[in-house]
């Protein structure tokens, strides 16, 4: 027998191990005790399951290294793919005043030239990749509706027979019949935010005059389902936002979404200047987590259909058998070799957080510009390495060892901007107690194993 390697923490009357392969497994103490003694009843059921799940092995280390290797693959299937998020900044103008915004009121209004526009899209066509995404963002990126036609017509052209999809995010306030009729011919996919009721939602999202933006979202939801356009939806929690997890996932029920993704605040931009008001500890939002996913899944038990996103992307990872391809929450981070965004001048940075860091002033995560370079020189970048190096979990200290690094992730520029560097001088910083904290719960409910609740987690994949 042999045993392969695994990181485990106590968790409840039982030890939690997790390894390579993104598979758990719960062991009584004294379990525990007799498999790191190699010990264990190799008969018993114990034994089986830890072999099933990658932990261990009867057989040979060779023939253990091929058992274990799709599994481990599955889990980091995202390195053995090519850059597939491409976001267009087309505009850093926006409609609405959010009190979370990172990136408004930093930079001078600009708005990306069609020209511009084109040249991005041909600097994708040169990359190898395939099934990426080209998102368009701002701002609010229906103000400037002339690039996007731009773009999407060169795509059509040069990225004819690659495997490609297009997605907006948008506050939906400039929605028309004939750009939802644009986006329903084009096959556009549609992203907004919906922070919960329409109180809250105002209060979050107020527009440049001072109105709230919920009625004119909502306009633009009807305009587009009209269409045949089913819109995802995106929630950020702020102070408010903490004693109405129920009201919120009511809020989406009665307006038809399917899921809900509960977020905590990135301290950036408006959000770090009025963290005094709108700001929490991560104690507070982790009460405010578990409550909604408390209530989301009573209502899958009471047979309506309706899933967490934070916590659909952990069960692939822990359930499946290929881990999704969520930017912040891999290793490496998706910087550079996951995403990549371009602004209105056609700067190109590692992400959307290093793109959001430049409206603010600071080019740091910069990888080049679309008219004097390409795709090769950004992915060989500094910028790109450095990101790269610091959110790889596998080398970082207090993660390399964490019970939760297959499943989790770090951000370097989220660091930067509240450190001065990519890798974080603060072990257990805020979002990593955040994340463990969703984890904490969400293992609860794998332990209690009740096959109830467990056919509703599997359904979330």
């Amino acid at each position: 027998m042999m045993k392969g390697s695994f990181r485990f923490t106590p968790f409840r009357n039982r030890v939690l191990l997790t390894n390579d392969a993104g598979k758990y497994a719960f062991l009584t103490p004294e379990e525990f005790r007799l498999f790191v003694s190699d010990r264990l009843d190799l008969h018993n059921e114990t034994w089986r399951m830890l072999c099933s799940r990658c932990f261990a092995t009867e057989d040979s280390q060779e023939a253990y290294l091929r058992t274990a290797r799709p599994a481990v693959v599955g889990n980091h299937a995202y390195l053995f793919k090519g850059t597939s998020l491409f976001i267009l900044a087309v505009t850093n103008r926006c409609n609405n005043r959010c009190v979370y915004c990172q990136a408004h009121g930093c930079a001078q209004p600009t708005d990306m030239s069609p020209e511009t526009a084109r040249a991005i899209i041909d600097r994708i066509a040169e990359t190898d990749a395939e099934g990426f995404t080209i998102e368009f963002q701002g701002g609010e990126p229906l103000e400037n509706m002339p690039a996007i036609r731009a773009a999407v017509e060169r795509a059509k052209d040069v990225l004819a027979g690659r495997d490609y999809s297009l997605c907006l995010v948008s506050n939906l306030a400039l929605m028309t019949d004939e750009i939802a009729s644009f986006l329903a011919e084009n096959g556009i996919s549609v992203s907004t935010s919906l922070d919960g009721p329409k109180d809250l939602h105002d209060a979050n999202r107020p527009q440049a005059g001072g109105r709230g933006s919920y009625n004119a979202m909502l306009n633009g939801l009807k305009l587009l389902r009209r269409h045949g356009i089913r819109p995802g939806a995106i929630q950020t929690t702020t102070r408010a936002s903490l004693p109405r997890a129920k009201d919120i996932i009511a809020e989406y029920q009665s307006l038809g979404f399917d899921s809900l993704f509960l977020r905590p605040l990135t301290r950036l931009g408006e959000a770090g200047k009025a963290w005094e008001r709108i700001g929490y500890t991560p104690e507070e939002f982790l009460v405010f987590y578990r409550e909604g996913f408390d209530a989301i899944m009573q209502l899958n038990r009471s047979g309506m259909r309706f899933a967490e996103a934070h916590a659909s992307i952990f069960l692939a990872k822990l359930l499946g058998d290929t881990a999704p391809n969520y930017m912040e929450l891999r290793s490496p981070c998706g910087a550079g070799i996951g995403q990549m965004a371009f602004t209105a001048s056609g700067d190109v940075f590692t992400c959307d957080e290093g793109r959001m860091l430049s409206e603010m002033g600071d080019d740091t995560f910069r990888l080049g510009n679309v008219f004097d370079s390409g795709y090769n020189t950004w992915i060989e970048s500094t910028a790109c390495r450095a990101t790269c190096s610091a959110s790889l979990l596998e080398t970082l200290p207090t993660c390399c060892d964490c019970v939760y690094q297959p499943y989790c992730g770090v951000c370097p520029v989220v660091n930067y901007a509240l450190e001065g560097s990519p890798f974080s001088s603060r072990p257990n910083q805020d979002r990593c107690k955040i994340y463990r904290g969703m984890l904490d719960h969400l293992m609860g409910y794998l332990l209690e194993n009740r096959s109830e609740d467990m056919d509703i987690l599997r359904s979330w994949l």
